[in-house]
């Protein structure tokens, strides 16, 4: 049937046609961000988890040797899921569709590359830094790659500008990171070790927007990006043991708890977290909201660890952090466009 048609038929079900000049319908109230600032949060935990895990293998496996174990262990468990999942071979069809349209370029498929870069800064750093130094390295680069990727509208759904709102959110995200770094005795040492994970606080935020792209291709079926995240991040890994053998000699691995390889696990609930935040709330906000939920963890982890409890700085930037995150996640009110004027 013609969609002319079609139209026409349903207006006339309706009772009148749509005028010209009528008021639009109103729009259906913004969806809260709560639920899903929640879920970034409790991913944010379980990364701070998998640095702690993927640190310590690191200390007696090599780095090299944890992350490629990390990462190998992510896609088996991933591929096993798929065979349970339904409508993952639509989701993927759908995927090859938006690539051979060329919606989707073929480097948005590449986010696991700086997953697997955030795996091996992990078993690099983490162990050095401790969680709650290594967890407040990443604040500065997932915020200010955050505001950019949103900005570009590189993740999925449209750009999201960098409005007062969202400038105000990393304000408070880069004054959570002043306050315990200017607290630290040892601020200059802790800055140079928190080059890396900078570095892939960046590469992170980069990672969940191009993962919101393909789940948007793919129908916004998360596993497609998780799966491709997994695989991409394994084969970086797996061609860095390659070298590393060739080159020199993987270090000897020595005896360690059953824990230090359960790296791979947490990793599948923070990369599955990340595609279904991302999707709802943007880059920045999920970016901060994952970022509060790993300065928590990391607060509570360091007890359980030995280390001495929290000072009150970094409690007080965990504070600063959630409430950044939350203004960040808050549905913005757009304005209709006036008539006759342009639109914002």
């Amino acid at each position: 049937m013609p969609l002319s048609r079609t139209s026409h038929g349903r207006a006339h079900e309706a009772g009148r046609a749509p005028s010209p000049g009528a008021p639009a319908p109103p729009r259906a109230p913004a969806r809260s961000g709560a639920l899903p600032l929640a879920g970034a949060v409790a991913g944010g935990a379980a990364l701070a988890l998998e640095s702690v895990v993927n640190g310590r293998l690191g200390e007696h496996t090599g780095a090299v040797a944890a992350a490629a174990w990390s990462n190998t262990l992510s896609l088996g468990v991933a591929s096993v899921a798929a065979f349970f999942l339904a409508g993952l071979r639509p989701a993927f069809a759908a995927l090859l569709l938006a690539l051979r349209s060329r919606g989707l370029r073929p480097w948005h498929c590449l986010g696991g590359l700086a997953g697997g870069g955030m795996v091996l800064t992990q078993a690099l750093t983490a162990a050095a830094l401790g969680p709650a130094a290594f967890t407040l390295a990443l604040v500065a680069g997932q915020t200010l790659s955050g505001v950019v990727m949103d900005h570009l509208g590189l993740g999925p759904g449209t750009p999201r500008r960098a409005t007062r709102r969202r400038l105000s959110g990393g304000l408070l995200a880069v004054c959570a990171v002043a306050i315990p770094v200017l607290a630290a005795p040892d601020a200059g040492r802790t800055l140079a070790l928190a080059v890396l994970p900078f570095l892939a606080g960046c590469a992170l935020s980069w990672q969940m927007a191009v993962n919101g792209r393909v789940d948007e291709a793919a129908g916004h079926h998360p596993y497609p990006a998780v799966l491709l995240s997994f695989a991409t991040g394994t084969a970086l890994m797996v061609t860095a043991v390659v070298v590393l053998t060739v080159s020199s000699e993987l270090p000897r691995p020595r005896s360690g708890p059953l824990w230090h390889y359960a790296g791979g696990l947490l990793g599948c609930v923070v990369v599955l977290a990340a595609v279904l935040t991302v999707r709802r709330i943007g880059v920045l906000a999920a970016g901060l909201g994952m970022i509060s939920g790993q300065v928590l963890g990391s607060l509570a982890l360091g007890p359980l660890l030995g280390e001495p409890p929290a000072h009150q700085g970094a409690v007080a930037a965990a504070a600063v952090l959630l409430i950044g995150a939350a203004v960040l996640a808050a549905p913005s009110r757009a304005r209709a466009p006036r008539l006759g004027g342009r639109g914002d």
